[in-house]
């Protein structure tokens, strides 16, 4: 690929934590509010493992980057790994964008009461999976293009509902509603990881996509750990308004906006 289609270091932080944000900053705050505030213990729990994972990443890019990211060092091992990495990744992938165009489509519902019909809402499914399908043909330097500015238009409410959402945040709610899963602690908070893992799909971006990074010992890694601080850092400060959207929740006065 020529240098004028590659991506730099604030492309590639845009890639890594505009994939981890995207749809789980929208669809995670009404599906942890069901589990109480004890899912806050699930956020840390995967953020410590994804920050693993993210500092091994890192630490592979400089020492022997290859492309492919995990797909490449996985077949290093055997080619056998790798082939299963691959196949594993590229379903994860097409199941990730149908559950990224689901969420989309149940939004838009609110504006387009038209998108609660089965016919129309999968038909808005398709046409939204296939543009991103071709924006990505067009190369890297478009998919980042479009990445970032989606990131920076994902922080906008993610700011205002970190700093606003204080107003309405109650410490006797939230202490009262701390487990409301019906189940144990252990039970919720393994429920919640489960749940948070999903902001953190896409984590592996800048090693995937290393054929397509200007100096990819050097950004790549840089990439990795502003990408992920930074997604984690927006949606750690999203925990305000989570936390008042427990207090709603609990109380009966938000309706879930995604459909399970």
């Amino acid at each position: 690929m020529s240098s004028a289609k590659k991506i730099g270091l604030f492309a590639c932080t845009g890639v890594v934590a505009g994939n981890m944000m995207g749809s789980g900053i929208a669809l995670l705050p009404a599906n942890l509010a069901s589990i109480g505030g004890i899912a806050i213990w699930g956020w840390v729990i995967s953020i410590i493992g994804a920050m693993s994972l993210a500092y091994v990443y890192a630490r592979l890019a400089t020492k022997n980057p290859q492309q492919g990211g995990p797909i490449a060092y996985a077949g290093e091992i055997s080619p056998a790994f790798g082939f299963q990495t691959g196949v594993l990744y590229y379903h994860a992938n097409w199941i990730g964008n149908l559950a990224i165009g689901i969420t989309a489509v149940s939004y838009l519902s609110t504006f387009f009461p038209i998108l609660n019909n089965p016919v129309p809402a999968g038909i808005a499914c398709i046409a939204i999976v296939w543009i991103f399908t071709f924006v990505n043909m067009l190369g890297g330097t478009w998919v980042s293009r479009l990445t970032t500015i989606g990131l920076v238009l994902v922080l906008i409410p993610v700011v205002m509902t970190a700093v606003v959402g204080w107003h309405w945040f109650d410490v006797a709610t939230y202490q009262a509603n701390w487990n409301t899963s019906s189940t144990t602690d252990s039970h919720a908070v393994i429920k919640s990881i489960l749940l948070c893992l999903w902001a953190f799909v896409g984590v592996e971006s800048a090693a995937v996509s290393t054929g397509m990074v200007k100096n990819p010992k050097r950004y790549r890694a840089a990439g990795y750990h502003a990408g992920h601080c930074d997604g984690r850092y927006r949606l750690h400060r999203r925990d305000s308004g989570y936390r008042r959207y427990v207090s709603c929740f609990s109380d009966g006065r938000v309706r879930c906006a995604v459909r399970n």
